[in-house]
């Protein structure tokens, strides 16, 4: 299977490796280099960093038009897997993967969607948390869900 991994901070990062152990990950698509610290030196993401030691295509872009599309187009993907990359997909982007796209999500959906599901898990003092993995739909966090795995959370978190 030919996948293309979304994806950019640390937390993103193990997924990457275990991803690219099992299939051909012939593409990473990750956030642009930003300036960080006093000294504003540019600075890439862990999913960057990690996809250039194990020598994958990266591709950089602030939006995912049609010159995004052309380049994974090219390449003949069958699938999109993503991990807190925090964009939404639309229509024309997901018609590029046979197969659709896989969303691994940090909690138990449909409690917790959006981009801090882990902290309202922790702050709302909740017993348990988990993995999600799910379909991905037009809007975010809202496809079918494939697998989860719950995380007994002890309150000393």
């Amino acid at each position: 299977m030919r996948v293309v991994f979304a994806g950019s901070p640390d937390i993103s990062v193990p997924s990457l490796v275990r991803v690219s152990s099992f299939f051909e990950v012939i593409a990473v698509i990750t956030n642009p280099d930003k300036a960080t610290g006093r000294g504003k030196k540019m600075k890439c993401n862990p999913v960057k960093e990690k996809a250039l030691e194990l020598g994958l295509k990266i591709i950089q872009a602030k939006s995912l038009g049609s010159e995004v599309r052309n380049i994974l187009s090219d390449l003949k993907p069958d699938i999109l897997v993503v991990f807190a990359f925090g964009k939404i997909f639309g229509p024309r982007f997901l018609s590029v993967f046979p197969m659709g796209g896989i969303n691994v999500h940090p909690s138990l959906l449909p409690k917790y969607r959006g981009s801090s599901p882990i902290l309202s898990s922790i702050l709302l003092g909740d017993t348990e948390t988990g993995i999600s993995v799910q379909r991905i739909n037009l809007e975010m966090d809202t496809g079918a869900i494939l697998d989860q795995q719950v995380i007994p959370l002890f309150g000393d978190e």
